[in-house]
């Protein structure tokens, strides 16, 4: 399927004569080829990521009329694609609670609506953010236990310290390969840290913790995702610490890094090569402003040496739920994407309204 994926984005958009897409296995020979597509096949995985997740607010009452599945459709496509995908769940799934005093954003959905998040094809959320406890520790239990119910896993929250920060080790559909996800969130309102004895998130303040962390998941995993929900809002470019702390979790064994909280898209970056999304924006949301309703996902192959390569699909949320776009609306999209990428130093194709990211495929063949 991967090598399908990888042949389809190379070959069948933009290819022909003379096309500049270049072949993600050079070889010199025709045994050499399968030899060496053989080997990528067994080595990779396909993780799928997109942003905001909030099935409260305004999109609760979408839920209520068209059922819980209604958001998902284009994404669910998305992430058929993909051995695992993940989401960041920015708000408490639970009937229960009472929203926290004095905090000016509070998010909660029905437990419904972890149906609609098992039924889209979601593997794991990241529940390491500002909202996740927005309605108290009942609520925020709840959405573990509705979570769980549905099927769904979770990292970066936890009964505990010890949980928050465990990995959630998954094993990629049909592959051998296991898959670590953490996830640590730098906007942590009073009462959020887990604790010894309390529940909560892992947070990002504390690098050697971070690095730690991120360290202990490579040893039980072949690969390791990180979550983080970190930056400024409305800014279209990371920060410094953004920055810092992405490259910190790939210093440490991270192999790609998705980002969050911005409620808009930030740009891409490779760092040795293992591929960083900043922010990948809303996603399942009700956005207030154009510029927080244009998102994207993203399908990242990795190998052992890196990323091979990443499809970024341009999306825009209507009603609630985000729609793939094509033809101009597309390219006009991944143009701005693209530049908010050149600015960190990476390169962005755009082939057929779909934006491709190439790692360095021969690396991704053996291990480094």
């Amino acid at each position: 399927m991967i090598i399908a994926l990888l042949l389809a984005a190379g070959a069948g958009c933009g290819g022909g004569p003379g096309s500049a897409t270049r072949p993600l296995v050079q070889a010199t020979t025709h045994s050499s080829a399968i030899r060496d597509l053989k080997e990528l096949a067994g080595n990779t995985v396909a993780i799928a990521g997109a942003g905001d997740v909030n099935l409260g607010d305004g999109v609760a009452p979408y839920l209520a009329s068209d059922g819980d599945d209604y958001p998902w459709p284009d994404a669910s496509e998305v992430f058929s694609i993909a051995d695992l995908s993940v989401v960041n769940l920015e708000c408490c799934i639970s009937n229960g609670g009472s929203p926290v005093a004095g905090k000016e954003y509070t998010f909660r959905g029905t437990p419904q609506a972890a149906a609609g998040i098992a039924g889209a094809g979601v593997s794991v959320v990241s529940l390491a953010n500002n909202h996740s406890k927005d309605y108290g520790t009942s609520a925020f239990l709840d959405t573990l236990a509705n979570l769980k119910k549905a099927g769904v896993s979770w990292c970066g929250a936890g009964n505990n310290a010890a949980e928050a920060y465990a990995p959630t080790v998954l094993r990629a559909k049909d592959k051998q390969a296991r898959v670590a996800f953490v996830g640590f969130t730098a906007i942590v309102p009073d009462g959020w840290p887990a604790t010894s004895t309390g529940p909560g998130c892992a947070i990002a303040w504390d690098g050697d913790r971070v690095a730690d962390t991120v360290r202990k998941a490579s040893e039980s995993a072949d690969y390791v995702v990180v979550s983080f929900h970190w930056g400024t809002e409305l800014a279209t470019s990371p920060g410094g610490d953004q920055r810092s702390l992405a490259h910190l979790a790939i210093d440490n064994g991270a192999d790609l890094v998705l980002g969050h909280h911005p409620h808009v898209v930030q740009g891409f970056e490779l760092y040795k090569n293992r591929l960083i999304a900043y922010s990948l924006g809303n996603f399942i949301f009700s956005p207030p402003r154009e510029i927080s309703a244009k998102t994207v996902s993203v399908i990242a192959v990795l190998g052992p040496g890196g990323l091979v390569q990443a499809k970024v699909v341009p999306m825009v949320i209507s009603s609630c739920r985000p729609a793939i776009i094509d033809g101009t609306a597309a390219e006009s999209w991944l143009g701005a994407v693209r530049s908010y990428s050149s600015d960190l130093g990476t390169q962005m194709a755009i082939r057929s309204g779909r934006g491709f990211i190439d790692g360095a495929p021969r690396a991704s063949t053996a291990a480094e």
